[in-house]
C-alpha cells in the first residue's frame, strides 16, 4: 500500500488547482507540470466533447439538409482549413515569446508582445478582409462547388461569406488563446472551447428546428468558438489587467521577433503538410484512387493514437521556454527524457495491438469490400511509434527556439519524402508512401534532431541558475 499511497499523494499534489510557490526550482517544477497536466486533461476532455458532438451533429445536419447541401458545407469547411496557415505562424510566434518574457517575469514586456503581435494578427485580417471584399462578388460560385443549381449556389455563396468573416475576425481574437498557451494556462483556453463546443451544438438543434437556411446553420456551428474566444479573452485579462493592449506598448522590435519567429514556425508547418499529409495525393496520382481507400482508412486509426500524443505533449512546448529562460535547465532535461520515453512506451504498446485488431475493426466499419494487407498495418504501427518520438522532440526545439536548421533540415525532408515516396509507391504499392516517410525521418529529420538536442544540452549548466542570477536567454534563440 505505501507505493500506492505515495503515487495518490504525488497526483493530489499535481492535480490541485491551486498554483505551487515558484520562489523556488523544485517549486517552478511542480507548477509547470501542474499546468502541462491540466492542459492535457482539459485538451483530452475538448476532444472528445467534440467528438460526442460530432457523432450527434452529423446526421441531424445530413438529414436536414440532404447530401448535396451537405456536401457543399463540406466543401466551404475544407477552403477555410486549407486556410489556416494564412496568419503566416504569428501565433507561434506569439505564444513562445509570452513564454520568454514570462520566465523572465517581465509584465511590461509580455503587454508589448501581446499589442504587437494583436497589431499584427489585425493587419493581416485587414488584408484578407478587403481581398475577401473584392474577390467575392466575382468567383463564379457554380463552378466553385460544381453544382447545377443557381439557388443552391447563391446558399452556398452566403454560407462562404459566413465563414470567411468568421475566419478573418478569428485571427486576432485567436491571439487570446496563443497568450494564454504561451503562459501555460491552456486549460482554460480548452475548458471554453469545450463548452462553446455545447452552444454550437444547441445551436444548430434550434436552426434545424426552426428550418433556417445553410448560412444560419454555419453561424450556429460557430457561434460556440465566437463566444468561447471571447469568453477566453476576458478570462486572460479580468485576470491579468495589466496585460490590456495599448497603442503605446507596440513595439517595433517586439513585432520583428514574434514575425521573424512565425516566419520560422510558418515554413515548419508548410514542410509537413507538403512532405507528411500528402500521401493520399500521391496514392491517387500513382495507384489510382480507388487505392486511397485501402490507406487512408487504416491510416486513420493509427492517427488517432498521433493526435492523442500531440495533445498530451503540446502543453509543454511554452514551458521549456520559460523553464530556459528562468534557468531551469535540470527540469528541462528531466522533462524531455521523461516525455520521450513516456510517448514512445505508449506508442510501442498501442501500436502493435492496433495492427492486430485493425482487420476486424475495419471490418466491422466499413464491411468486407476494403481489405488493408497486414505489411501495411505494421509499416504504419512502425511510422506511429517513431511520430510519437518526435512529437517530444519537436516540443523541445520549438520551446527552446531552435528553429532555423529544423525548418531547413525540415524543407529538404519533405521535398526527399516526397520524391521517395512515389518511387517506392510505384514499387512496392501504398505502403511506400509510409516507407518514404519513415526513410526520411529516420535518415534526415533523426541525426538532425540528435545533433541540435545535443547541442541545445551541452550549452545547459546542469545546475540550476535560480531566479537571484541574471536572467539568460533562449539557449539556441532561432537556430
Amino acid at each position: 500500500m505505501g507505493p500506492l499511497i505515495a503515487i495518490a499523494e504525488r497526483v493530489r499534489r499535481i492535480l490541485r488547482f491551486r498554483p505551487h510557490d515558484t520562489s523556488t526550482e523544485h517549486g517552478r517544477s511542480l507548477e509547470r507540470l501542474r499546468r502541462v497536466v491540466l492542459s492535457a486533461l482539459a485538451s483530452f476532455g475538448a476532444r472528445g466533447l467534440g467528438l460526442l458532438s460530432s457523432l450527434v451533429s452529423i446526421p441531424l445536419t445530413y438529414r436536414y439538409l440532404g447530401p448535396e447541401r451537405y456536401g457543399l458545407w463540406m466543401v466551404l469547411v475544407s477552403f477555410i482549413t486549407a486556410m489556416n496557415v494564412a496568419d503566416l505562424g504569428i501565433g507561434n510566434g506569439i505564444m513562445s515569446a509570452i513564454a520568454e518574457a514570462n520566465g523572465k517575469d517581465d509584465r511590461e514586456l509580455m503587454r508589448e508582445y501581446l499589442t504587437s503581435g494583436l497589431g499584427l494578427m489585425m493587419i493581416i485580417a485587414a488584408v484578407l478582409g478587403l481581398a475577401g471584399a473584392c474577390a467575392y462578388a466575382h468567383i463564379p460560385w457554380m463552378r466553385v462547388f460544381n453544382v447545377k443549381s443557381a439557388v443552391v449556389a447563391r446558399e452556398g455563396a452566403r454560407a462562404f461569406l459566413v465563414l470567411y468573416i468568421w475566419f478573418v475576425l478569428n485571427i486576432p481574437l485567436n491571439v487570446a488563446n496563443r497568450v494564454q498557451a504561451g503562459l501555460q494556462r491552456l486549460y482554460w483556453s480548452q475548458t471554453l472551447v469545450a463548452a462553446g463546443g455545447v452552444l454550437s451544438l444547441l445551436g444548430l438543434f434550434l436552426v434545424v428546428w426552426l428550418h433556417g437556411s445553410l448560412a444560419w446553420l454555419v453561424f450556429a456551428s460557430i457561434i460556440g468558438q465566437i463566444a468561447g474566444l471571447i469568453a477566453n479573452g476576458w478570462v486572460l485579462l479580468s485576470g491579468r489587467p495589466w496585460l490590456f493592449p495599448r497603442p503605446r506598448s507596440y513595439s517595433n522590435k517586439a513585432a520583428a521577433k514574434i514575425f521573424h519567429l512565425g516566419i520560422l514556425f510558418f515554413v515548419l508547418q508548410c514542410a509537413t503538410v507538403l512532405g507528411f499529409t500528402s500521401d493520399n495525393i500521391v496514392i491517387a496520382q500513382v495507384l489510382g484512387a480507388v487505392a486511397v481507400a485501402v490507406y487512408a482508412v487504416p491510416q486513420k486509426l493509427f492517427a488517432i493514437i498521433t493526435q492523442l500524443v500531440t495533445i498530451a505533449v503540446l502543453p509543454i512546448w511554452p514551458a521549456y521556454g520559460e523553464a530556459m529562460v528562468r534557468g531551469d535547465y535540470p527540469w528541462v532535461r528531466k522533462a524531455f527524457w521523461a516525455s520521450l520515453r513516456t510517448t514512445v512506451t505508449i506508442a510501442a504498446i498501442l501500436c502493435p495491438v492496433l495492427a492486430f485488431g485493425a482487420p476486424w475493426i475495419i471490418r466491422v466499419a466499413v464491411g468486407k469490400t476494403l481489405h488493408a494487407p497486414i505489411s501495411l498495418l505494421w509499416v504504419l504501427a512502425a511510422w506511429t511509434v517513431i511520430s510519437a518520438a518526435w512529437a517530444p522532440v519537436s516540443m523541445l526545439l520549438n520551446g527552446a527556439e531552435v528553429l532555423k536548421v529544423q525548418a531547413t533540415a525540415m524543407v529538404i525532408s519533405s521535398l526527399a519524402n516526397l520524391g521517395l515516396s512515389i518511387y517506392l509507391t510505384r514499387r512496392l504499392g501504398v505502403m511506400g508512401v509510409c516507407l518514404g516517410s519513415i526513410t526520411t525521418q529516420l535518415l534526415i529529420m533523426g541525426p538532425v534532431a540528435a545533433y541540435l538536442i545535443h547541442g541545445l544540452f551541452k550549452k545547459m549548466p546542469h545546475q540550476p541558475i535560480g531566479r537571484g542570477a541574471s536572467q539568460p536567454q533562449p539557449v539556441l534563440s532561432a537556430e
